[in-house]
């Protein structure tokens, strides 16, 4: 197979129910005309109506119907979104007519590209929009085939499936359709088994066009499309919106589209960017970093839901931008003894929504900064797989071992002879039996939050030997040797 085609029926009313989340499961039809000549020109099969009825008799028939026009937004964006999946089986793709793409497969690898064409219409179909995809030697015979797949259709013999075809498929004109109809020419097969010449002769060089049609040997040059490489979209909403379903709804259309462009460039998302644009002139804008780059819509939209529940804004939102920030996706092995998230998807997203209670920047992985100053640490993003334990160290531990009070404990201190002589506070009061010290330490005097510390060792006279700190003129207990 050379070529693949994408193809939605009734497109425009499918552009337009994706775009709308009240139109999903009501009875709808796209009117064509005005007045008393308007037609219900596309259906949906809830409304049990057959296409091309006159509006009056269609809601006659149906009182529930919904009459709409056709939404060019709508299926500028249906298209767009059909063209980027075109786009992950191969990077030649053609817009070939509203609703129907082609692309030429030529070179791709046959393995990956037949598990490509059956999970596809399941994609699209999750992302609002149904289509059958046909694949063939031409692009001609892979369009026919589309028109026969249920959802996927590969054709290896091309005469045993041309042959039961309608004569329709290849489109006759008028005057060719009557002349073939009195010789008993009723489909593609019965047309090929005629002699090429002969038809030629009889029909003229359009008759010879018609009947390579038939045969699906007509070849032609794709007019091929520049596939997305923004990764962001725009879009407004008339009214402006104060709920989040209608946004929630908008923004998993607009972020299906933008995996799709993601994954046909051989990319993933490492970061999300939202931008809600109030109507008052104002906006609030928001950055998520994502654990791992990938192109999980479902994983976006939990990250991005988490943080919208919380979010109020002063006014209704206008308008909102969505990008991803591109990366490369990562592939990496993890070590034989290394032990694996056993539901990762559902770990990241408990972070995402602790992220969205607590604040960016405060969930994650401690880990020692780099620097003096006591008890500085940083954050990190969790790893992916957890390491076996190290093995234990070859010489033990050696002296007391200090046990970390968090909060630090306040205390007054009373001095003797230049030494901590009694200690006052509400969780510890004795006198001092023993004190070494002091130890200074002081850093990043070149930053606006420099510290200095001062600390003392105490034995008191009821027990225990505890950590004494000075910081800005404080003093308090910070841990007790055990």
């Amino acid at each position: 197979m050379n070529y693949a085609v994408l193809r939605a029926e009734d497109f425009a009313l499918q552009a337009l129910r994706r775009a709308d989340p009240g139109l999903a499961r009501a009875p709808v039809a796209l009117l064509r005309g005005e007045g008393r000549h308007a037609l219900a020109a596309e259906v949906s099969p809830e409304s049990g109506l057959p296409p091309g009825l006159p509006a009056p008799l269609a809601l006659a028939r149906c009182p529930g119907l919904l009459l709409r026009p056709r939404d060019p937004a709508a299926e500028a964006e249906a298209q767009s979104l059909l063209i980027a999946a075109a786009s992950t089986l191969a990077p030649r793709v053609e817009a070939t007519a509203p609703g129907c793409c082609t692309a030429d497969l030529r070179g791709a690898d046959p393995a990956a590209l037949g598990r490509a064409l059956r999970l596809l219409p399941l994609e699209l179909a999750r992302a609002g929009l149904a289509v059958r995809i046909g694949a063939a030697a031409t692009a001609l015979l892979a369009l026919y085939a589309a028109r026969r797949a249920d959802p996927v259709l590969v054709v290896e013999r091309a005469a045993e499936f041309l042959a039961p075809l309608p004569l329709d498929f290849a489109e006759p004109q008028p005057g060719q359709a009557e002349v073939l109809a009195q010789w008993g020419i009723r489909t593609l097969g019965q047309l090929t088994a005629l002699p090429r010449a002969e038809v030629g002769r009889r029909l003229g060089p359009e008759g010879v066009a018609l009947w390579e049609r038939a045969a699906g040997e007509s070849e032609r040059v794709l007019r091929l499309v520049e596939p997305g490489r923004t990764f962001a979209v725009e879009w407004a909403y008339e009214p402006p919106v104060e709920a989040i379903e209608p946004l929630f709804f908008r923004l998993r259309r607009f972020a299906e589209r933008v995996a799709f462009e993601l994954r046909a460039a051989g990319l993933a998302a490492s970061a999300l960017a939202l931008t809600l644009l109030l109507e008052d002139g104002s906006d609030y804008r928001r950055t998520f970093t994502l654990p791992e780059p990938n192109t999980d819509v479902d994983g976006w939209l939990r990250v991005l839901q988490a943080h919208l529940e919380t979010v109020r804004t002063a006014a209704r939102v206008s308008g909102v931008r969505f990008a991803a920030a591109e990366a490369r996706a990562r592939v990496k092995q993890d070590g034989l003894f290394d032990t694996g998230l056993r539901d990762p998807q559902a770990f990241w997203e408990s972070l995402a929504r602790v992220g969205a209670i607590v604040g960016e920047g405060r969930v994650g992985t401690p880990r020692p900064a780099d620097t003096h100053r006591p008890d500085a640490f940083t954050l990190e993003k969790p790893a992916p797989a957890v390491a076996p334990a190290a093995d234990a160290p070859v010489h033990p531990p050696r002296g007391l071992v200090p046990r970390r009070f968090r909060p630090p404990w306040p205390v007054q201190v009373a001095w003797a002879e230049g030494r901590p002589a009694g200690l006052a506070g509400p969780e510890l009061r004795d006198a001092v039996r023993e004190a070494r010290g002091p130890w200074r330490a002081s850093g990043d005097w070149w930053r606006p939050d420099a510290w200095a510390r001062e600390t003392w060792q105490v034995e008191l006279a009821g027990g225990g030997i505890y950590e004494l700190a000075r910081e800005g003129g404080s003093w308090s207990v910070t841990a007790i040797f055990d």
